[in-house]
């Protein structure tokens, strides 16, 4: 852009007035839908165009990435970032407990979008009301006698149902027919306790 003669940068839209660095309202879209973000920006003190410079890129990215969450009520990038800190642990150990890789961790916090069941992991692993009102929603849906119990074995910790499967000597190969309702699941193997 050229400056003009007050070391503001002449508007190319009017090319009468200058921009002015300050805060701007802009438009911007995500998965079909628009949201106009407050970013810093470039404002035409003559026609009132607005519009940003590569150094404001980012934000504005990261902004219109951010109001697409809230509107469908996802955490937000720095909402992320924020319960890693609150966790005290760097990326890499956030993406460790959540069982992501550290490159999710790191697109997340700067505007790229994660799914809804992303988002609920997260909560679920960091916020303990989250965690409890899961687990509470749990209990009310599976009747007592159903709930998982833990099998251990050497390398081994593996859930089946109590009533049906569970008994102190059991081997884990015994017939697991009442869990294969779940087609997109991979058969069981075999193993012996």
């Amino acid at each position: 852009m050229r400056k003009s003669g007050n070391n503001k940068m002449k508007c190319f839209n009017c090319e009468r007035g200058g921009l002015i660095a300050q805060n701007v309202d802009l438009t911007g879209r995500r998965h079909d839908e628009e949201f106009v973000v407050t970013v810093p920006g470039l404002h035409c003190d003559e026609c009132g165009f607005s519009t940003i410079d590569n150094d404001h890129s980012e934000p504005f990215t990261r902004a219109v990435s951010d109001a697409y969450r809230t509107s469908h009520g996802l955490l937000t990038g720095c909402e992320i970032k924020n319960l890693r800190a609150l966790l005290n642990m760097t990326q890499g150990q956030f993406a460790e407990h959540l069982g992501v890789g550290i490159a999710s961790i790191k697109r997340w916090e700067l505007g790229l979008i994660q799914d809804k069941a992303m988002d609920e992991l997260i909560r679920l692993k960091t916020d303990p009301g989250a965690a409890r009102k899961n687990l509470n929603n749990l209990e009310q849906k599976i009747p007592q006698e159903r709930r998982t119990t833990a099998v251990s074995c050497d390398e081994y910790d593996l859930s089946f149902l109590a009533d049906q499967f569970y008994s102190p000597k059991a081997t884990i190969g015994q017939d697991l027919s009442a869990l294969n309702r779940f087609e997109s699941c991979p058969p069981y193997e075999k193993l012996a306790a």
